[in-house]
């Protein structure tokens, strides 16, 4: 029985073994970047998600309770609803016609943010100021999603600033922005990933007329 390694075979080993050392980095740098890459993949899709979630709420909660279009306190003259037809109110806004939304009901438009006695989210300011993080299995890398809604200027025809809050009124357009942030190891994967924005425009709330089933 041989006991010992020829020279050949000493130096194919050594070969192996070197091909080896150089392969394994590259592969565990390769695996670093998938894991990276995955997990940025769910913070957007999240961030994605959550974004459509904003597009079914109502405008206000006040549309939660009526399908009016709400009066605002620093709205464009435009948007005011200062028009009667048939009845001869005035609860339409211009251009409207008799059955289309109006503001029959004279509601005001809330403050920005999550309502006192309101405990669900139900409508576009609930989501104000919330944050989910999205982490992976190990928890070494983690993603903050943030959201901001604001009033911002009404549209006039002219250019407008929709990134400036209006501070304290309301006004007939809401600006909904969804951030991806970075919470740890912001070295290697940055710290700001993406951010999405949405408007939304205070039109009155559309249903769907629904009956229950008779059995």
């Amino acid at each position: 029985m041989r006991r010992s390694l020829t020279l050949i075979e000493l130096i194919f080993s050594m070969v192996i073994v070197a091909i080896a050392f150089t392969a394994f980095p590259k592969i565990l740098q390769v695996s670093a970047k998938s894991s990276n890459l995955t997990l940025k993949e769910e913070a957007m899709y999240n961030a994605v998600a959550l974004m459509g979630l904003v597009r079914t709420l109502a405008w206000d909660e006040r549309n939660t309770q009526e399908d009016d279009i709400l009066l605002v306190d620093s709205g464009d003259a435009s948007y005011e609803c200062r028009y009667a037809l048939g009845s001869g109110e005035q609860i339409y806004r211009r251009g409207g016609f008799v059955g289309s939304r109006n503001c029959q009901h004279k509601l005001s438009a809330s403050a920005i943010g999550s309502d006192a006695d309101d405990n669900e989210i139900d409508d576009i300011d609930d989501l104000d100021k919330v944050s989910k993080i999205a982490t992976n299995i190990f928890g070494k890398r983690s993603y903050l999603i943030d959201v901001n809604v604001s009033y911002v200027q009404d549209f006039t025809g002219n250019p407008v600033d929709m990134q400036t809050p209006v501070s304290g009124d309301s006004t007939n357009v809401k600006y909904i922005q969804v951030s991806l942030r970075v919470q740890n190891m912001q070295e290697t994967l940055g710290k700001k990933l993406a951010s999405f924005w949405y408007i939304s425009s205070n039109i009155g709330q559309l249903r769907v007329n629904s009956m229950a089933w008779v059995h």
